[in-house]
């Protein structure tokens, strides 16, 4: 382990709770006067170095060929913090549920647009992978289209022509070595996210590599998080590639630990990205941890380091899924952002599962990707509540589609001022408890680096009538605040399938458009696992284009993916 993850500096201690303006949030400083323990929002620093960096030419990579795609079936592991019995009882027990919270409006008839562009994606099997489940990783802009999933990286013109030489597996795409001496014939990576810097022209991804955790291999265990930006604005060139070790060995934390679930968002200045950490067997969660980077060294191709937090802890239990922002504003807010709802561990008062949740959790980063860094976050307690959500429907499979928990599963978006995020909750719609979308924008207070308060612009739900589900919402904002949301859809009587609705600032609050049908299913999916998040991209404000994909049924039952376009 290298010297400087042995260093450790206490940044945030707790603080008092006290109130800001009518949503009542809790916020927690540096050297507060006053702590109350277990009350406020608290982490600790840490750093990472890059284990590796190098550079990887796109066009010299050889595309993946069928025979590297079909290898055995590969089921990436779901980490609840609950065995799989437990998780299974859970989710029954949300079907049920008399705490989930109710909404019997109407759905809105407003006007979304038709889409200018839409093409089919990546497909499991053939020449992508034998894998499941395809988390969606999007980055457009106005002239390429760069798609990942569970494990290739393909790149389309913006008319859905696939470029010569793609998909490349995810090993090749990053300059991965296969681990040596424990059989293995690839490395073990999962969980892609991707972006578009429409400020300084790059492409973005970035992906989890685990090895001797979670029950993958039989490797070494290895937790890296590799990360790449692109050297120009074309995608089908050359790449910085960079590694950060995730296991730290300070005091109070878990050198054996392994992350689950990529985040990654960026500013102006840093890109950020967090991870889940759960213990080497996988069975037990123990903390997130978050790191920033400064976006011009890596786009420079020098040595890094990251600068980052662990052991985020708010109303006295640890959280999970520290989403960073994915930051599409011209300018500010002065500080990294990062956002996250109450999960594995509750809220402190409530478990989100038998006993709904409410409040989410919004970080600041002062001065992020520096050794200066520090982190300050506030409590926004009066939210809508929010609750596990049953498994999804589908023809002839009840309960029988992934819905996950309440973590806010897509990134969240940061523009106009406002954070907009979207996470899955268990909703009663008069008849039944449905897998529904809770969304809503968050507007943050930020003071020489430090966030002060936060509060809720707006929220609301998107859900259906009977048994149908809403899951797996992912939303972005254009220059001018107008919102995108794409997610997936199912019941006893609709395939899975990809839909998609806007709003306008000038909309009525909490409101969206007339949901649109991207792709409809025809056949029900043979996939025990569907999805752990959706994609949404924004080409920049002189295109003012925004991208989205999900996954949906092929005709063998398996999934394949698709991409749309909007223009509003």
């Amino acid at each position: 382990m290298p010297a400087s993850h042995r260093k450790y500096v206490v940044v945030l201690v707790a603080a008092a709770a006290m109130l800001i303006n009518t949503l009542g949030a809790s916020t927690a400083f540096a050297h507060a006067a006053h702590p109350a323990a277990g009350a406020a929002p608290s982490a600790r620093s840490v750093t990472a170095p890059a284990v590796t960096m190098h550079t990887v030419n796109m066009r010299q990579v050889a595309a993946q060929t069928p025979s590297q795609a079909a290898q055995p079936v590969r089921t990436l592991p779901l980490l609840t913090g609950l065995s799989a019995a437990a998780y299974a009882q859970r989710k029954a027990a949300a079907a049920r549920t008399l705490n989930a919270p109710a909404d019997l409006s109407a759905t809105s008839g407003l006007y979304t647009p038709a889409t200018l562009a839409k093409f089919n994606g990546m497909a499991d099997g053939g020449a992508v992978c034998n894998c499941q489940p395809p988390d969606q990783a999007l980055a457009a802009s106005s002239s390429w289209v760069f798609q990942g999933v569970n494990t290739a990286f393909a790149v389309y013109n913006t008319t859905g022509v696939r470029q010569s030489g793609w998909p490349k597996p995810a090993p090749s795409f990053f300059g991965v070595p296969t681990p040596s001496g424990c059989g293995v014939t690839a490395p073990f990576l999962s969980d892609p996210r991707a972006f578009y810097d429409p400020t300084d022209g790059r492409f973005w991804a970035a992906m989890l590599e685990v090895e001797g955790a979670f029950g993958v291999n039989n490797c070494p265990e290895r937790t890296y998080y590799w990360v790449a930006v692109s050297q120009t604005n074309n995608p089908n060139g050359t790449w910085n590639v960079y590694a950060f070790n995730m296991a730290i060995n300070v005091s109070g934390s878990c050198a054996t630990c392994a992350a689950d679930y990529t985040q990654f968002g960026f500013d102006q200045t840093a890109i950020y990205f967090s991870g889940n950490m759960f213990t080497q067997s996988g069975s037990a969660y123990d903390y997130a941890e978050t790191y920033s980077v400064l976006k011009s060294a890596m786009e420079s191709g020098t040595a890094v380091t990251a600068y980052g937090f662990f052991g985020f802890k708010a109303n006295g239990v640890f959280v999970d899924t520290v989403q960073p922002v994915e930051n599409e504003a011209s300018s500010g807010p002065g500080a990294g952002l990062l956002i996250n709802s109450f999960n594995i561990n509750g809220n402190g008062s409530a478990n989100c599962a038998s006993t709904a949740c409410k409040g989410l959790v919004v970080w600041a980063i002062a001065n992020p990707g520096t050794a200066s860094a520090s982190l300050t976050g506030v409590i926004i307690t009066n939210t809508t509540t929010y609750i596990a959500p049953p498994q999804a429907d589908q023809p002839g499979h009840p309960a029988s589609v992934e819905t996950l928990d309440t973590r806010i599963s897509g990134t969240p978006v940061y523009q106009q001022g406002l954070i907009s995020f979207a996470l899955e909750t268990g909703l009663n719609n008069g008849t039944h408890v449905v897998p529904a979308i809770f969304w809503g924008q968050v507007k943050p207070t930020i003071s020489g680096g430090a966030i002060t308060g936060a509060s809720v612009f707006q929220s609301g739900s998107v859900h259906f009538t009977g048994d149908r589900a809403a899951s797996f919402g992912a939303l972005m904002a254009t220059s001018t605040g107008n919102l995108l949301m794409v997610f997936d859809t199912m019941s006893s009587t609709i395939f899975p399938s990809i839909m998609y609705t806007t709003r306008l600032t000038t909309d009525k609050a909490g409101t969206f458009g007339a949901k649109v049908f991207l792709k409809k299913g025809t056949v029900a999916t043979v996939d025990t696992r569907w999805g752990d998040y959706e994609a949404a991209s924004y080409d920049g404000a002189t295109g003012d284009n925004t991208w989205f994909s999900s996954q949906y049924p092929a005709a063998s039952g398996d999934w394949a993916t698709y991409i749309g376009k909007v223009h509003f």
